[in-house]
């Protein structure tokens, strides 16, 4: 892998959590009760190719368990470059009354590219933070992971907002990242084609006073089952 396909790999893998596609930032939702979804998407730059899928599940108690897997495509190689685990619990849901919550998100990932550092020991804890306005959602979500490889403790941050335009479209737009060094800037749109079940993204991505390998597109699906599981 040239060091420009593994720049991008690492800036994006330093961010760890997942939100609703197309957001990096973390929200306060999870799965519905006994339901399932599939994220999948793919994060394409001048030089490398990301591919993710994102299985995810609530088995109850308002607790979502997702895991993460990436596929990395540089030069015509191919090869797994990161995983994650998760759990989300939702501690406070928004209501039309108080129209706020709050989550905790603990997880780990790791780094299959990453030689000795290789293992799940790259824990990380977020508290995600949602506020809803009429059309518009905001996402706030502070915390903490820590990077074995450079021995780092690391602030994982994330502001995102969400502009309902109709029923199936909205704007999207965030900036997020870790305070080692300077932040992703994210926007574009979402299309819902079946309501509370399929959903597809198109986003633009470039990092702050970063090189051309630092701005990718980013095209995703995102799949709801509904409750399904007994």
């Amino acid at each position: 892998m040239r060091i420009a396909g593994a720049a991008l790999v690492a800036g994006l893998a330093a961010v760890p959590a997942f939100a609703g596609r197309p957001l990096t930032t973390d929200d306060a939702a999870v799965v519905e009760d006994k339901g399932c979804q599939l994220e999948t998407w793919v994060d394409r730059s001048r030089n490398a190719t990301i591919g993710w899928a994102a299985p995810a599940c609530n088995f109850g108690l308002g607790i979502e368990w997702q895991a993460g897997f990436a596929r990395v495509r540089v030069e015509g190689s191919e090869s797994f470059s990161d995983e994650y685990v998760q759990l989300k619990k939702l501690l406070r849901e928004p209501t039309e009354a108080s129209p706020w919550g709050v989550a905790i998100t603990l997880g780990a990932n790791r780094h299959s590219r990453a030689g000795s550092y290789d293992g799940w020991d790259n824990p990380y804890v977020l508290i995600p933070i949602t506020v809803i306005s009429g059309a518009f959602t905001l996402h706030v979500q502070p915390g903490w992971a820590r990077d074995r490889a450079t021995g780092r403790d690391l602030v994982a941050w994330g502001i995102a907002g969400e502009a309902e335009a109709s029923e199936r479209l909205a704007f999207v737009a965030e900036v997020f990242g870790e305070n080692s060094r300077n932040p992703f800037v994210r926007a574009g749109l979402r299309w819902t084609l079946i309501r509370n079940h399929l959903s597809i993204d198109l986003t633009q991505v470039v990092r702050a006073g970063g090189e051309r390998t630092d701005r990718f597109t980013s095209f995703g699906v995102a799949i709801q089952t509904g409750a399904i599981l007994p």
